[in-house]
């Protein structure tokens, strides 16, 4: 069987990033860049609602801090997507492998980070039909998506795409409740709004929460660690992430009890 097609993109914002992406990624123009409040969101989206997609192939969209953050080159990616396309639809390359690894799951992460995340999170979820218990949700590697980096068949790019319409169109209609949790300012530098984050993770969300999706993680504990404390603890995030990963493949209570202490003990935080 021939390997499917692999249509990997760089956003360009600007001439300088425009220059600098790598020979055999397509250019996902932004230069124009009329929505800088959502981020990669914009660009992604005008793709794909605007172009016709091949549903043998994988797509990605990466910012233009991809290679510095993971290290992969454009071969790089597409040797990986090639070798999981078998068994995949969606193949992940998320840095910051400690803050996948101490926290239950990208939620709890962001939480930490920007106080009333999950509740934001779970009302949208809540409004738009789709009620979930969020601070439950156990993720390893196979689930964590951070900024977008991942590469996935068409038919997970309109999964995708349908729940983050439904978030942009109640971020653009006329002011309400919701609209103010949505789009609160947060601490990122340029006060990004809420809405940014919620976005970047529902990936993540429709990996944990639909389990016909299949997923393979590139390894993250090559890439870039956080800026963060917990990047000084390289060996409890890999025993963290496996025991989360043990969880999912075998729910005994015990894995989740030796994750709650590992990350305990330097952190000082029980699980939520």
């Amino acid at each position: 069987m021939s390997p499917p097609p692999i249509h990997l993109h760089q956003i360009a914002y600007s001439p300088a990033t425009l220059a600098a992406i790598e020979p055999g990624y397509l250019v996902l123009d932004n230069l124009a860049n009329p929505r800088p409040d959502w981020f990669e969101y914009g660009p992604i989206r005008r793709f794909l609602l605007n172009e016709a997609l091949d549903d043998a192939a994988f797509y990605g969209f990466f910012s233009p801090k991809f290679g510095a953050k993971t290290g992969l080159t454009h071969a790089d990616v597409v040797r990986a997507v090639q070798s999981a396309a078998p068994v995949a639809d969606v193949v992940l390359f998320s840095p910051q492998p400690d803050m996948g690894a101490f926290f239950l799951n990208v939620f709890e992460q962001a939480e930490t980070f920007d106080a009333g995340f999950i509740a934001a999170f779970e009302e949208f979820l809540r409004h738009i039909g789709q009620p979930a218990e969020l601070r439950g949700m156990v993720m390893d590697v196979r689930q964590t998506v951070f900024s977008n980096y991942f590469v996935a068949r068409p038919a997970f790019w309109r999964a995708w795409l349908a729940i983050n319409e439904k978030l942009f169109a109640l971020c653009e209609g006329p002011p309400s409740d919701i609209q103010h949790m949505l789009t609160l300012g947060t601490s990122y530098p340029g006060a990004a709004q809420r809405k940014v984050f919620m976005q970047e993770r529902t990936a993540s969300y429709l990996l944990c929460a639909q389990a016909s999706w299949r997923s393979v993680a590139c390894n993250p504990f090559v890439f870039a660690w956080s800026a963060t404390r917990f990047r000084d603890h390289p060996v409890e995030a890999v025993i963290s992430d496996a025991l989360k990963t043990a969880y999912r493949d075998r729910p005994y209570p015990e894995y989740l009890q030796a994750y709650g202490r590992v990350r305990e003990i330097f952190t000082g935080k029980p699980l939520l």
